[in-house]
């Protein structure tokens, strides 16, 4: 029985250690997911703004902002959880500034055609 102690007890702790790294990968989604989210919000956020373009409806409008608007702060909280030394930070930066460029035509047609936005908050923008 003695001779069994040491394996047993090697088996357990690699168990244990493996569950943990598992455990781990599990919780956090991976960056390149979260990107493919925010992409989403932002394909959307163009869909709708084209839909405005042709038809003028203030609904199209305030659906594009709201999907812009989430994929910014989608962007931005993958820059802030990232950091600089990861290889996607600058490609993620030049996607979260374009479509800030895009929040602000947003807020621009409302604002020309009259439309009232639940939110002109622009998180994530540097103005």
């Amino acid at each position: 029985m003695r001779y069994w102690l040491p394996f047993v007890l090697g088996i357990a702790t690699a168990l244990l250690l493996w569950g943990c790294a598992t455990d781990g990968i599990r919780k956090g989604p991976p960056i390149r997911r979260d990107i493919a989210v925010a992409d989403r919000h932002k394909d959307w956020a163009l869909v709708y703004y084209q839909s405005w373009l042709q038809q003028r409806n203030g609904d199209y409008l305030r659906l594009a902002r709201r999907q812009m608007a989430d994929a910014i702060k989608s962007y931005f909280s993958i820059q802030v959880r990232i950091g600089h030394s990861y290889p996607d930070f600058y490609r993620v930066d030049d996607k979260r500034l374009e479509s800030c460029r895009y929040l602000e035509q947003i807020d621009h047609e409302a604002l020309k055609f009259r439309v009232m936005l639940e939110d002109n908050a622009r998180v994530g923008c540097l103005r």
